[in-house]
């Protein structure tokens, strides 16, 4: 019985692991899936992916969302998470467009990890492990080395300073989103009548409803400035297939597998996980696009690999 129950306990970080890597796999797409939608600005593909998947998931979560932000346990962590992603949504999208795709998507995506381990120890205490910091270091290194492979070398128009700032607001709020989703996953709060195992049970916060609230409450910010500023984009037809496809697989589809992961995994190693990301992005640049991708690229995605294999080898107990 011992022995079950130490495997059962010891699958849970496993599963959690696997499922934010396959968000971080369906993330990558979102690139190539731009690709067929040629001269949309990039804040409406975040507003649009954002809001459409946003409502899709509070919908799917039906009465949970709902239960999330009436439940005092859930209310805050719901809130906080939406907030981060609205900010996170513009903010990135502009750190693209003033800082560079190449700069900015490093920056941003690689911070968070940074900004997660920060948070998680100012706030909860919790100290990183000497692995998570090889792990980071070893991770990041090869992310900027294939996002900077994939440059074209030319600069942004915009301003490169103030694109630099937006990348980091968006690092620390996706970590803020990781680190609120997370504690809202293990949030707990009495409800009278029971068995105290049952009310336990009843208790714990569902991961889809939970999921639902954040993505619901930042839905309707986003389409308000999808329906605003991208109001031309959003009226050519053949661009709705990539607004569908980005709502439904990377937003709905992977931010649920990632708030599944965060059941059993820490906000600071889900976003270290999710560097994956880039290297999805750019294999498929290459096979499916036709970007070109030296040895200096395919060598940043080894480096990725062996950091996301450093956190994800059980250590010696």
């Amino acid at each position: 019985m011992t022995g079950g129950a130490d495997a059962t306990r010891a699958s849970r970080p496993v599963g959690g692991l696997a499922a934010v890597l396959v968000a971080a796999a369906v993330w990558g797409t979102t690139g190539t899936a731009t690709h067929f939608a040629p001269g949309v600005p990039a804040f409406v593909f975040g507003a649009v992916t954002f809001g459409l998947g946003g409502l899709v998931l509070a919908v799917a979560a039906g009465r949970g969302a709902v239960r999330a932000i009436a439940r005092p346990a859930t209310r805050g962590w719901s809130i906080l998470g939406a907030a981060s992603l609205v900010v996170y949504a513009v903010t990135f999208y502009a750190a693209l467009a003033d800082a560079g795709v190449a700069l900015g998507t490093t920056i941003a995506i690689g911070s968070s990890p940074v900004f997660a381990g920060l948070v998680e120890w100012a706030a909860d205490g919790r100290r990183v492990t000497p692995r998570w910091v090889v792990a980071t270091l070893v991770s990041v290194a090869g992310m900027v080395v294939v996002t900077l492979a994939r440059s074209e070398g030319s600069g942004p128009d915009g301003a490169p300073l103030l694109g630099i700032g937006s990348a980091l607001a968006a690092g620390c709020t996706y970590a803020l989103y990781s680190w609120a989703v997370a504690r809202g996953m293990h949030a707990t709060g009495a409800i009278p009548g029971g068995p105290v195992a049952e009310i336990a049970e009843r208790a714990r916060p569902n991961a889809r409803g939970l999921v639902g609230a954040v993505f619901g409450l930042a839905a309707v910010p986003l389409l308000v400035l999808a329906v605003v500023g991208g109001h031309d984009a959003l009226g050519v037809p053949s661009h709705w297939p990539v607004f569908l496809y980005l709502a439904l697989v990377p937003t709905a589809l992977g931010h649920s597998l990632y708030a599944l992961g965060l059941r059993s995994v820490s906000a600071s190693a889900a976003t270290l996980l999710s560097l994956f990301e880039p290297v999805v992005a750019a294999v498929l640049a290459v096979l499916v696009v036709g970007e070109h991708l030296g040895g200096d690229g395919w060598a940043g995605i080894v480096l990725v690999v062996v950091g996301l294999a450093l956190l994800a080898v059980p250590g010696r107990r």
